[in-house]
């Protein structure tokens, strides 16, 4: 992609030409020294370079990225971690991400999956040798040149005699190609939990899928550290060395010089044991630039346990607000997963991160409502706009879109978002409902999402999602009434906050009913954040988003692949609009509400735009 407003021209001597991708830590460029040298430069964001925390990363970072040296690697070439902008420069490699020719060429097969295994060894070879631990091996991270692959970014690397940096706590990585031992002790990881990742790689380049593939970063740790590896597909002998590479304990995986001669022994005629079905691709983005990758496998059942806790936000609700991202973490260790948000690739970048599933981007949801979807307004994309939910006012000037609570009038002139509660029971209302349809544990009292002191209510089985529908969808029928032009339902995410009671299916099937409606009746309907059900937006009906704080956990880019650009960014923070604002302002209608979206007048009243 080409430079954009704002950008540098040159850095450190050198000079920018191009953009080869941006993500939420920094920004990517093909850059030309003056003999004409080709190198990529990251630069890391403004907003992060007076962070001593991240400082502390990036200079970790380039030290480990100077201290590796092989033929499978991308040297660095000159760096200035200390700079007002933190910069380094990499040898340009050309070559395409080993997950964008997955997603467009399909699995590898033969000589090219045995040449690939066997550099990624050789490379790792190289990284340990030099004290270093990579920790986020991924198929985005791995380049395909023509004379082998080469491993980058190791922005989240540690040396082993050093002691590992966590961000103020948090687990850092790609949840589906992480070791068991990231999530469960990620200060002590060794050399084997690279090994772990290479099995969870080989795998997804042998078949297009990958062994752990929950619907949430939260899912997919429980199968990382509890479940077996699904291998479907694998053939032997590569299925044998997947396993071995993938077992629980780092002791019991093979060391880098065992495992390169097992891998020797792949046969040239290596394929897939039964055919892997070529899903047609979607976009998807990664470190801001959209290619295409392959459709991630169907999910496999939510374990039982213990609801995996979310952030709140402010401190009390407001009438109808839910301002809500859920922050999954894994069962029993209250740490929060970011995934990285930025490789040093050498190429335009294509294809995927690695860490969430592809959404579909037809125009039309392709679902039993798509006629009557094709005939809904979409809101316009790229306008101002304002999130009314907690209380009415006049629009400011230049707005053309605004949200607001089912109970109240829409604004004039402008097009109307109706949100309202779909899939939890407004305080003080559970009277209004059915006991039945309120959800239940074992000992038949009723389950809270006790941060909104709101009933949950049970969709598990088709007649209850009927009935509930049912009064969910007399709302939809005001807001048709009032004027609106699209509907909001808010609490989509549900059943990743009470896995042991509600499945990615259930809600799936709930917001059909909603979405079928809301299209007979002439309205577009909105997807509310629930970035684990992106790749089904299409056949679940959504037309557009809402999404809360993308630009605060690096989430914008996969919105704006799955629904075209057209995506309303609310953010609480400072930090998040910043970060919404240096990659999206462009693309996506961003703002930044009060954390209760208060009415303007009201002393805590805050809205802010790029």
């Amino acid at each position: 992609m080409s430079l954009s407003p704002g950008d540098s021209e040159s850095i450190g001597g050198y000079e920018l030409v191009d953009r080869l991708g941006s993500g939420g830590m920094g920004v990517v460029y093909l850059g030309r020294s003056a003999s004409g040298r080709r190198v990529a430069v990251k630069v890391v964001h403004a907003q992060y370079a007076q962070d001593d925390e991240f400082r502390t990363r990036f200079r970790q970072e380039v030290a480990a990225a100077r201290r590796v040296s092989g033929a499978f690697t991308a040297p660095v070439v000159d760096a200035d971690p200390d700079a007002e902008r933190p910069w380094m420069a990499t040898l340009y490699v050309p070559g395409r991400t080993l997950s964008d020719i997955v997603a467009k060429d399909g699995p590898l097969r033969g000589p090219k999956l045995r040449t690939l295994a066997l550099g990624l060894v050789e490379a790792l070879r190289d990284i340990h040798r030099a004290g270093v631990v990579h920790r986020d091996l991924k198929p985005s991270n791995v380049l395909m040149a023509d004379d082998g692959p080469r491993v980058i970014d190791f922005g989240i690397s540690h040396a082993v005699d050093n002691e590992a940096l966590t961000v103020t706590g948090r687990l850092i990585g790609t949840p589906p190609f992480m070791s068991p031992e990231q999530f469960a002790a990620p200060r002590d990881v060794t050399a084997a939990s690279d090994v772990f990742s290479l099995g969870s790689l080989l795998v997804y380049a042998a078949t297009g899928n990958r062994p752990f593939d929950g619907a949430s970063p939260y899912l997919t740790g429980y199968q990382v550290m509890y479940e077996a590896p699904v291998l479907n597909g694998v053939a032997e002998p590569l299925r044998s060395i997947a396993e071995r590479c993938l077992d629980k304990d780092p002791a019991a995986r093979p060391d880098l010089a065992e495992l390169h001669g097992m891998l020797l022994a792949l046969p040239d005629s290596t394929t897939s044991a039964v055919p892997v079905a070529r899903v047609v691709p979607v976009a998807r983005q990664v470190a801001d630039s959209a290619e295409t990758r392959r459709q991630v496998p169907a999910t496999r059942p939510v374990p039982a346990g213990p609801a995996a806790p979310r952030r709140k936000r402010g401190a009390d609700r407001t009438r109808t607000g839910h301002r809500r991202r859920g922050q999954l973490v894994l069962i029993g260790l209250g740490a929060a997963l970011v995934v990285t948000g930025l490789s040093v690739t050498a190429v335009k970048l294509g294809s995927s991160e690695d860490g969430a599933s592809q959404p579909p981007t037809a125009s039309a949801p392709a679902s039993a409502s798509a006629s009557a979807a094709s005939t809904v307004a979409l809101p316009p994309k790229h306008v101002r706009w304002d999130y009314q939910i907690g209380g009415t006012y006049t629009p400011p000037a230049g707005v053309r879109v605004v949200s607001r609570s089912y109970e109240d009038a829409p604004a004039s002139g402008v097009y109307n978002i109706c949100h309202l509660n779909a899939f939890q029971v407004q305080p003080d209302a559970e009277g209004d409902w059915d006991s039945d349809l309120l959800l239940r544990d074992a000992g038949g009292d009723v389950v809270y999402d006790e941060d909104w002191d709101e009933a949950v209510l049970d969709i598990r089985t088709a007649a209850k999602r009927k009935r509930v529908a049912a009064e969910v969808n007399t709302w939809i029928d005001e807001c048709a009434a009032k004027g609106y032009q699209a509907v909001e339902p808010d609490n989509y995410d549900t059943f990743t906050r009470f896995p042991k009671y509600l499945t990615a299916d259930q809600a799936k099937s709930f917001m059909k009913l909603l979405s079928v409606h809301a299209h007979e009746k002439g309205l577009a309907i909105a997807q509310k954040n629930t970035l684990e059900l992106l790749p089904v937006r299409a056949s679940v009906g959504l037309d557009f988003a809402v999404v809360e704080e993308c630009g605060e956990w690096d989430e914008c880019g996969e919105f704006a692949e799955a629904f075209d650009d057209n995506v309303f960014v609310v953010e609480y923070t400072a930090k998040g609009l910043s970060n919404a604002c240096s990659g999206w302002s462009g693309r996506l209608s961003i703002i930044r509400r009060d954390q209760d979206v208060v009415p303007k007048g009201a002393s805590d009243y805050l809205r802010q735009t790029c």
